[in-house]
Order: structure tokens, then C-alpha cells, then sequence
């Protein structure tokens, strides 16, 4: 490989692992300014899609703004997850856990969007609801995985956990259990079963809560339980066995995440669901998801898996 050749490869590789920390964090806003649509009641601030009130530009309406502001975002988000894919295709075609989860990023941007415009067309229905969210967290989820293989920050995690011989079963199971724990925290919100427990950890249940609620919310809390013991468990094992290396500062970091996701919980149920506190919440737990997915990413053996330079 000529000199020449080798500065074009480095140079496409900066720029993704550039693009890749630009689109997580675009993905991440996205579903921030999605939960302040929905936590703000303007799902339907543009009653129609993909025009809004069959305009290109919406009329001077706050719910319409509210509304396209999602919008233009996710066309922002939406470009730059595309502009991923075909730098990861042109420079990482050696790199499998690069190029496949940036082409994957794409065809979970095209389910989401359509799941976005199904979702207003059928005038917001928690179905369609609790699938976007899904979506959108998988994309941020996928997000974080080109992220951790393209960042040179992501390289040294990998090979840390591979000079500590961490191996990623045990982050791989607190990842999956924190995808669940999301989804049953969307479907509390969706199905208005969120204040059917007004105390923590009890559940003090309010009379005209219904069974069902209750039941949903609880689900909540016993994946919340789960998702901390095995967060714990796998911080545990996997700080006493690394020394002071980029891993367990990754592992701080989740630490604190975790903790502030709880105290927001907590706070949500105390607070009667304060309108900025049920965004953090979301927020912060997708950045949760996206770490524990970038710990299970850096800790998996792979074979054949090559290491940019």
C-alpha cells in the first residue's frame, strides 16, 4: 500500500470516527426533542406528513413549530447517519464492526421514519408509539457500536478489555435488560400508567388506578431492579480486574449514569411527572443504553476483527 493511499485511509477514518460521534449524538437530541413533542402534547402540532398542514413550511403555530422542529432535526440526523454509512463503506470495509452496524444505522433510519409518518397519519396511537420509540433507541444503540469502532477512544477500550481478558457475556445481558427496561418504561408512559404508584419503592397505589396499571408499572420498577443488579455485578467484576485504563473510566461513567437515571425515577414519582424531569429521564437513560452497548461492543471477542491504525 503506497504512502499516498495509506494518508486517504487515515484520513477517511478521522472523518468517520468524526461523523460517527456527530450522529450519536444527533440520534440522542432526536429522541430528546421527541420526548419534549410528546411530553409537551404537540404530537399533532402538524396533523399531517410529511407536509405540515400541507405546507413545506408550517403556519405560526407553536404546536405546528414544536412539531417540524422534530422534524428538521431528524432530516439533519438523517443525513448524517448516510454520510456515516458511505464513509465506513469507502474506509472500513476490513473493519465488520464498523461498516454492518453504519449500514444497519440506515435501515433502521428508513423503518423510522416511516414509522414517524404512520404514527401522526394514524393520530398517534401507543402502538405505533412504543414502536418508534423501539426504533430509535435501536438506532442510537447502533449508533454507539460504530462510535466505539471507529473512535480511537473506542480502539483503547478494546484493547484494554482485551489485555484484561474481559470477555462481554455478563455487559452483553445488562445491555439486553436495559433495551427492556426502556420499552417498559415507554409503555408506562404510553398506556398512563405512570402515577399508578405514588411512592418508591413500595407501591402506594392510588384507588382509581386500575390492576393493569399497576402491574405495568411495577414491571417498570422490578426491570429497573434487574437492570441495576446486573449493572453493578458486571461494574464489579469488571473494575476489579482493570487497572487505570480507559475501560474503567468507562466504567465510572456508567456508574454515574445509572445513579442519576435512578434518582430521576425516583423524582418523577415524588414530583407528580415535572414536565423537564420525564425528558431527562428518557435522555439520560439512552445515553445508559449507549454505553452499556459500547461496554458490551469493546468487551466481545471477536476473531478477524481488525484494529484501525
Amino acid at each position: 500500500m503506497t504512502t499516498s493511499t495509506l494518508a486517504k485511509t487515515a484520513s477517511r477514518r478521522r472523518w468517520t470516527a468524526t461523523l460517527a460521534t456527530t450522529a450519536w449524538a444527533s440520534a440522542l437530541l432526536l429522541v430528546m426533542i421527541g420526548s419534549i413533542v410528546r411530553v409537551s402534547g404537540h404530537g399533532l402540532g402538524c396533523p399531517d406528513w410529511p407536509l405540515c398542514y400541507g405546507r413545506a413550511i408550517p403556519p405560526g403555530l407553536a404546536s405546528a413549530w414544536v412539531e417540524f422542529s422534530h422534524r428538521s432535526f431528524g432530516g439533519i440526523t438523517s443525513v448524517q447517519v448516510v454520510l456515516l454509512a458511505v464513509l465506513a463503506w469507502r474506509g472500513h470495509r476490513d473493519q465488520p464492526w464498523v461498516v454492518r452496524p453504519a449500514l444497519l444505522a440506515v435501515g433502521l433510519l428508513a423503518i423510522q421514519i416511516l414509522l414517524g409518518g404512520l404514527h401522526v397519519i394514524l393520530e398517534i396511537p401507543p402502538e405505533t408509539g412504543l414502536a418508534h420509540t423501539a426504533t430509535a433507541l435501536l438506532l442510537v444503540g447502533t449508533l454507539a457500536v460504530v462510535l466505539a469502532g471507529a473512535s480511537g477512544f473506542g480502539q483503547r477500550l478494546e484493547q484494554a478489555a482485551q489485555h484484561d481478558l474481559v470477555h462481554g457475556s455478563l455487559p452483553a445481558l445488562a445491555a439486553l435488560a436495559t433495551y427492556v427496561l426502556l420499552l417498559t418504561g415507554s409503555t408506562v408512559t404510553r398506556s398512563g400508567a405512570s402515577l399508578a404508584c405514588l411512592s418508591f419503592p413500595a407501591c402506594g397505589a392510588v384507588e382509581r388506578a386500575t390492576r393493569q396499571l399497576i402491574e405495568i408499572q411495577m414491571l417498570h420498577r422490578y426491570a429497573a431492579f434487574t437492570v441495576t443488579a446486573l449493572t453493578l455485578v458486571t461494574l464489579y467484576w469488571m473494575l476489579r480486574r482493570t487497572g487505570q485504563t480507559p475501560l474503567r473510566t468507562l466504567g465510572y461513567g456508567i456508574l454515574g449514569l445509572l445513579a442519576l437515571q435512578i434518582t430521576l425515577g425516583i423524582l418523577n414519582v415524588a414530583l407528580r411527572l415535572p414536565a423537564g424531569i420525564r425528558v431527562l429521564h428518557l435522555t439520560v437513560g439512552a445515553t445508559f443504553w449507549s454505553a452499556m452497548v459500547a461496554l458490551w461492543r469493546v468487551t466481545r471477542r471477536t476473531t478477524g476483527t481488525a484494529a484501525a491504525p
